[in-house]
C-alpha cells in the first residue's frame, strides 16, 4: 500500500546517547501536511504504553532534568524549537541536540540517559511516547549542567 512508506521513519541517526528519527510526511491536501507519529511499523525499541503531550508556556521553561531505569521515551517536537541536554549518568558523556518542530524528527531517549529539555520559543508541544507510565521511583532527579 502507498501509505505505508509514511509509516517508518525516512531515516535514523545515531549520536552518542540518542536516536534521532526523521519522520515522513505527506503533502495531503492543500495547505496541509499528514505525518504519522506511530504506527506499529515505526522501530521503537520498546512496546508502547503510555503517551502524553507537554505544553510548554514560556521560552526557556526547562523539564527534565532526571534519568529512567525503566522507562524508555522517544519525544516528538509538535510546534517550537527546543534544546536537549543529554547525559549518561554512568560515564558522563554529554551531548547537546536542538530540534524544532519544523524538522519533523523524534528522538529516542534510552534508560540511564539523563534528559533536560528548555525551549527555545516562547511555547512550545512536546508529544512522548513512553515504554511506561510516569512513576515517582523511576523519575531519578539528575540535574545537568
Amino acid at each position: 500500500m502507498e501509505l505505508e512508506k509514511y509509516s517508518k521513519p525516512i531515516e535514523e541517526q545515531s549520536t552518542k546517547l540518542a536516536t534521532i528519527f526523521t519522520l515522513n510526511v505527506r503533502d495531503s491536501k492543500m495547505g496541509r501536511l499528514w505525518i504519522p507519529v506511530f504506527d506499529h511499523r515505526f522501530p521503537l525499541r520498546f512496546p508502547l504504553k503510555f503517551a502524553y503531550l507537554s505544553k510548554i508556556r514560556e521560552k526557556d521553561n526547562i523539564s527534565g532534568n532526571h534519568y529512567h531505569n525503566v522507562k524508555e521515551e522517544i519525544i516528538i517536537p509538535l510546534d517550537g524549537k527546543f534544546e536537549f541536554g543529554l547525559e549518561d549518568v554512568k560515564t558522563q558523556e554529554k551531548e547537546k541536540i536542538s530540534i524544532g518542530s519544523e524538522e519533523n524528527k523524534a528522538i529516542y531517549i534510552r534508560t540511564g540517559v539523563s534528559h533536560k529539555i528548555i525551549s527555545k520559543g516562547d511555547t512550545g508541544i512536546l508529544l512522548v511516547l513512553a515504554s511506561n507510565p510516569s512513576a515517582p521511583d523511576d523519575e531519578i532527579e539528575y540535574v545537568i549542567e
